[in-house]
C-alpha cells in the first residue's frame, strides 16, 4: 500500500511539473505575440500576427472621412483619400505586447482579456488645408455686407458680418476631428470657428433701418373666422410698407370714395396724407419720411382685409356646406351688389389704432365680426340639400337635387345701378305660373314660365334678351327690375322639375 501511495504521489508530482513546464513554455510562446482569449477593439487576436490584427482592425472600423457642417447648413465631405489619411494600429499593438505580463495569460482562461487601443492617425496637413480652404463658405468672407431682403415671411436682415467663418480655425477643427476619426464635425459646436466683423457706418444705418421696418411688419394678430385661423405677422404686414418703386404712385394717391383708405398713410405713429416729395427719401428699398420713419400704406392694408372678406363670402360658406350639408350660412341682405359678410372696415380701423398706439407687435387673437345687415340661416333647416342657388355676382343659377348639381345656367338679375338689385336671402318657391304677364308701373310683359321667389321677384324667361346678354355684367346697367331673367329652354326645364316650396338662396 505504501508503495502504491508513493507511486501515486510521484505521478502527481510529475504531472504538476509537466503542467508548470507547459505553462512556462506557453508563457514564452505568448511573449512574442498575443495571449490566449485576447480581444482588442472587438477583434480576436490570439495566435495572429500584429500585421494581421492591424488589417482586421482597419477593416472592421473602416473610416471613409468626415462630413463637415457649416452653421448655415452647408456641408463638405472630406474623404480619407482627399487628405491621405492613414490609420495604423501597429504601434499600439506592439506596445501592448511589450508591456503585458506574459506569465499572466492563464488568468484569461477564466475571464477574456478585452483591450481597447487607439490607432495612430496620419494626415497630409497641406492637402487638408488646401481642400477645406476651397470650400464655398469662404468665398464671400471678404465681401461681408448687411442688406434687407424679402423672404417668405416678410423682410429679414441678411447680416454677413456675424458668424463669419474663420478659415484657419475651421481647418484646425477639421484636422482635430479627423485625427479623432469623427464621422461628423458640426462647426457651430466650436465657438472659435466663427467671428463677428465690425460694421461700417453705412452698414449700421442699414441695421437701424431694418429695426424700424421690422417693428412695423411685426403685426402679431391672429384672426379667427369661420373655424379658421388667419395669422398675419410679418408675412402679411410687410406688404403694407411703401417701397421705393411705389413712391411715385404714393405721391399722387388721393382720397377715393370707393376706398376709404386711399390717400392715407401711417408714419411715426401719425396718420395723414403722403408727405411732399422733398420730405421723403428712399433707402434699402423703402420710402422714409424726413424723420427716418418707414411709411405704411393704409390702402394696401385695407385691401388685405377686403381680400379676407372676398374669400370668406356666402359663396365660400356654401362651398363648404355642400361637403357635408351642415352648419350655418350667412347672407348679406343688401341689394346693392355688395355681398360681403365680413366687417372688413371695422377690423381695418382696429389695425390702424394698433399702429397709432404703437402696440402692433403685441400678440393677440381676434374674432372677426360680420356686418349688421348679415342674416344667419341654419343650412339643414333653411336650405336642405335640394335647392336653387343664384350667385348674383357671377350671374349664375345652379339647381341642386339631393346634394348633386342637376343643372346650371347664366342669368340676368336686378339692375344694381338703377336701385333695382335683386334682394339677397333665402326664400322659397311660392308659386309656379305658365303663360302669364308681369305687370309693373311702367311695363307689362308676357313670359312663358314663372317661378315666384320673393313677393314680386321671380325666376322667368326673358325672350327679349340675346344669348350674349346672359351672365357677365349686364345686371350693372341693363338688368331686370329685380327678377332673375333666364334663357327660355333652361327655365322651361327648371319649371318642370322644380317643386313649390323649394328653397332659393340669392347672394352677391
Amino acid at each position: 500500500m505504501k508503495k502504491t501511495a508513493r507511486k501515486i504521489r510521484r505521478m502527481l508530482l510529475a504531472n504538476l511539473v509537466a503542467i508548470i513546464a507547459l505553462y512556462i513554455a506557453l508563457s514564452f510562446y505568448y511573449s512574442e505575440g498575443f495571449p490566449c482569449c485576447c480581444w482588442i477593439n472587438g477583434v480576436y487576436c490570439t495566435g495572429k500576427s500584429v500585421e494581421t490584427v492591424n488589417n482586421e482592425l482597419k477593416s472592421k472600423y473602416g473610416y471613409t472621412g468626415a462630413k463637415v457642417v457649416d452653421s448655415g447648413g452647408a456641408e463638405l465631405f472630406v474623404g480619407t483619400d482627399d487628405v491621405d489619411l492613414n490609420i495604423d494600429y501597429t504601434g499600439a499593438l506592439n506596445s501592448f505586447i511589450r508591456t503585458r505580463n506574459p506569465f499572466a495569460w492563464g488568468y484569461n482562461l477564466f475571464k477574456n482579456l478585452i483591450i481597447k487601443i487607439e490607432p495612430e492617425v496620419t494626415i497630409d496637413e497641406g492637402k487638408l488645408i488646401s481642400y477645406v480652404s476651397n470650400w464655398e463658405i469662404f468665398s464671400d468672407v471678404d465681401n461681408g455686407d448687411v442688406a434687407i431682403v424679402k423672404a417668405d415671411n416678410g423682410y429679414i436682415l441678411d447680416n454677413r458680418l456675424v458668424s463669419v467663418p474663420n478659415q484657419e480655425n475651421i481647418v484646425n477643427t477639421v484636422l482635430r476631428g479627423m485625427h479623432s476619426l469623427e464621422d461628423e464635425i458640426i462647426l457651430a459646436d466650436h465657438e472659435d470657428c466663427y467671428v463677428e466683423l465690425e460694421p461700417t457706418e453705412s452698414q449700421k444705418a442699414t441695421m437701424d433701418a431694418f429695426e424700424k421696418v421690422n417693428a412695423l411688419q411685426s403685426f402679431n394678430v391672429t384672426y379667427e373666422l369661420q373655424g379658421e385661423e388667419i395669422e398675419f405677422g410679418s408675412k402679411v404686414a410687410s406688404q403694407w410698407l411703401v417701397t421705393d418703386d411705389e413712391l411715385e404712385e404714393a405721391l399722387y394717391e388721393t382720397p377715393d370714395k370707393g376706398n376709404p383708405a386711399s390717400g392715407l398713410f401711417i408714419r411715426g405713429g401719425y396718420q395723414g396724407p403722403f408727405p411732399m416729395e422733398e420730405e421723403v427719401y428712399t433707402s434699402n428699398g423703402f420710402v422714409f419720411d424726413s424723420a427716418g420713419n418707414p411709411i405704411i400704406s393704409e390702402k394696401k392694408m385695407y385691401e388685405t382685409y377686403l381680400d379676407i372678406a372676398r374669400t370668406h363670402s356666402t359663396g365660400y360658406m356654401l362651398q363648404k356646406y355642400r361637403e357635408d350639408h351642415t352648419g350655418t350660412i350667412l347672407v348679406n341682405k343688401g341689394s346693392k351688389g355688395d355681398g360681403s359678410i365680413v366687417d372688413a372696415y371695422s377690423e381695418f380701423s382696429y389695425a390702424i389704432q394698433k399702429y397709432l398706439s404703437g402696440d402692433q407687435s403685441n400678440d393677440e387673437v381676434r374674432h372677426i365680426g360680420y356686418k349688421d345687415t348679415v342674416v344667419r340661416y341654419d343650412g339643414p333647416t333653411d336650405l336642405g340639400n335640394t335647392y336653387i342657388e343664384v350667385n348674383l355676382h357671377d350671374q349664375l343659377l345652379s339647381y341642386y337635387v339631393d346634394g348633386e348639381l342637376n343643372m346650371q345656367y347664366s342669368v340676368v338679375t336686378g339692375d344694381i345701378n338703377r336701385g333695382r338689385g335683386t334682394p339677397a336671402g333665402i326664400y322659397n318657391i311660392y308659386n309656379k305660373r305658365y303663360h302669364t304677364y308681369l305687370t309693373g308701373i311702367d311695363y307689362r310683359t308676357f313670359v312663358n314660365y314663372w317661378l315666384g321667389v320673393n313677393k314680386g321677384i321671380g325666376i322667368h324667361d326673358a325672350t327679349w334678351r340675346k344669348d350674349a346678354e346672359f351672365g357677365g355684367e349686364t345686371y350693372k346697367g341693363n338688368g331686370s327690375h329685380g327678377c332673375i331673367n333666364s334663357p327660355l329652354d333652361q327655365v322651361a326645364t327648371l319649371w318642370e322639375i322644380c317643386e313649390i316650396g323649394t328653397p332659393v338662396i340669392l347672394y352677391y
